[in-house]
């Protein structure tokens, strides 16, 4: 296999979310990755915790000493669709969050709606805030030097469908934001990643990897019915040249059996990375 193909292969440390951070980073490291991304979402593990009040310099060390990068930081900013999430909260929960990401020479992520999928006011008025506040922090993160991506479809946020997701890009250009592109949100919202990264080959800039079923996001890489082949086949056909990161927050498999998931998981998604440039 080309080395250059297999460092694009990364795992997020979501993936051992219930470990701590130093050992998550060692196991990564051990997998043969080079790079991260670094959960910073509540609902999910305390890597990063939210609110980021910690040192910058113990993320940096930490991923020096594994001989990690982190490709970025993956984060929850807040409801970006809530009338009552001001200018002033959404900054002091994202500006840390933007500083971590320019320490650790990362890209910012962030999700684009509350988990469910009610607006809080109506289809119109919900996309227009999140698109304000998407154009605010990508000036936020800019000032930073750092690039501002949206997870844009989340089966289980309010933009959970490849259309209101278009809809979205439609209002708000690449020069605001990258598109991250999860491949089991997609297929748990009963969407076609194949379709979608055609389609928005343009827009993608960093691709989440897990398996999925309709209405069950938590799927081991292979264990569910996401065409990674086609998808990869796709994005690679349509310029795309960034990572794929693992985020294995998957519900199907041991703890005690996790590592080995994802070393094979890893493998299997170098080999068609590899298969798609043969």
């Amino acid at each position: 296999m080309s080395t250059a193909l297999a460092d694009r292969v990364g795992v997020s440390t979501i993936t051992f979310r219930f470990r701590p951070l130093d050992e998550a980073l060692r196991l990564i490291a051990a997998m043969g990755a080079v790079e991260v991304d670094l959960g910073a979402i509540p609902a999910v593990t305390d890597h990063v915790p939210v609110p980021f009040t910690g040192s910058t310099s113990g993320y940096v060390e930490a991923l020096a000493a594994h001989q990690l990068r982190s490709g970025a930081v993956n984060s929850d900013v807040g409801d970006l669709n809530d009338p009552a999430l001001t200018r002033e909260a959404l900054a002091e929960i994202a500006e840390p969050l933007v500083a971590l990401a320019a320490a650790t020479g990362g890209a910012l992520i962030v999700p684009c709606g509350r988990a469910d999928h009610a607006p809080f006011v109506d289809d119109e008025a919900d996309l227009a805030r999140i698109a304000d506040n998407l154009r605010y922090l990508g000036e936020l993160a800019r000032a930073h030097g750092v690039r501002l991506l949206v997870e844009v479809l989340h089966h289980k946020r309010w933009i959970h469908s490849v259309e209101r997701a278009d809809d979205l890009l439609d209002r708000v250009g690449a020069d605001v934001f990258g598109l991250l592109f999860d491949v089991s949100h997609i297929v748990a919202s009963g969407d076609d990643p194949v379709d979608w990264a055609r389609r928005r080959a343009d827009r993608i800039e960093r691709v989440h990897l897990r398996d999925a079923v309709p209405g069950d996001l938590n799927v081991g890489i292979g264990r569910g019915v996401a065409d990674f082949a086609g998808t990869i086949d796709a994005l690679e056909s349509g310029g795309f040249t960034g990572t794929y990161i693992l985020e294995l927050e998957t519900h199907d498999v041991a703890e005690a059996d996790r590592e080995a998931d994802a070393v094979r998981s890893r493998a299997a998604i170098v080999d068609l990375l590899t298969a798609a440039h043969a």
